[in-house]
């Protein structure tokens, strides 16, 4: 809105042709020509103004979407998941633990995910998940399970982090944008971590089967299959590196039966 108010060139031609034509005089001319030199000269100040009253008043609209400790919500919880990301992801997760009427706390960094949340009666906060306060703040003290579900690694694994140092009791669970990652989040303290692109290759690749005519109870043994080989090989790639990539195989526990057959 501030940078509407000053004037343009523009005006400078208006005014010459207004005094031209007669229609007010050229002392009223003048006045009018400084008038609008001035507001063009504010203008950059305008600007920088406007950014600095903007921030603060997100600043407070944001703080309303922040956990609150009159809210009976975050401070009377308990065994229940905490959901750090209300991305695409999260937000699945969310209505999954919603049908099955599983109490649930979201945290996402995002106003308008989090206010999206809110419209829908959904436990959704405004807050740094990778905060040991903000995570307090939600009982992560009480909680049951996390599942890390940020837009970034670097969000996930700070995530995951304060959680395994100051709440080491809780279960975590996270995505990873790739095998790397994974490892990165494992030994950071996370429970299991699952590749992104994984489930939904499968959940594609079984629709393509489908669509060939293959049988619902082939494409199924063709899924189940691929997945048990996944795991395979993370379990192998687990003991060259140190972690127990996937699925929640401890580094030194054996693999699951099932998962070599």
């Amino acid at each position: 809105g501030l940078l509407l108010s000053p004037g343009a060139e523009f005006a400078f031609v208006l005014y010459g042709e207004a005094v031209a034509k007669g229609l007010f005089g050229a002392a009223l001319a003048q006045e009018m020509f400084l008038v609008v030199a001035l507001s063009m000269a504010l203008t950059p100040f305008l600007a920088e103004f406007g950014g600095k009253v903007g921030k603060l008043l997100e600043k407070k609209d944001v703080r309303s979407l922040a956990p609150r400790k009159s809210d009976t919500t975050t401070t009377s919880i308990k065994d229940h998941v905490i959901i750090a990301g209300f991305g695409r992801v999260g937000q699945l997760i969310a209505q999954m633990l919603s049908e099955e009427l599983i109490p649930f706390v979201a945290l996402d960094t995002d106003a308008g995910r989090v206010q999206g949340g809110k419209a829908n009666d959904l436990p959704v906060y405004f807050g740094d998940a990778g905060s040991p306060a903000v995570l307090h703040s939600i009982g992560a003290d009480r909680a049951r399970a996390v599942v890390v579900a940020m837009d970034t690694s670097g969000a996930n694994y700070r995530t995951v982090y304060a959680l395994h140092k100051h709440f080491p009791h809780v279960k975590i669970f996270c995505r990873a944008e790739d095998i790397a990652a994974g490892i990165m989040l494992e030994k950071a303290g996370a429970t299991a971590v699952v590749p992104e692109t994984l489930e939904p290759s499968l959940q594609l690749g079984a629709a393509v089967l489908s669509v060939l005519n293959r049988p619902d109870s082939e494409v199924q043994d063709i899924i189940k299959n691929f997945r048990k080989n996944h795991v395979k090989e993370l379990s192998m790639l687990s003991s060259l590196s140190g972690s127990s990539l996937g699925y929640g195989v401890k580094k030194d526990d054996p693999v699951p039966e099932e998962a070599l057959n």
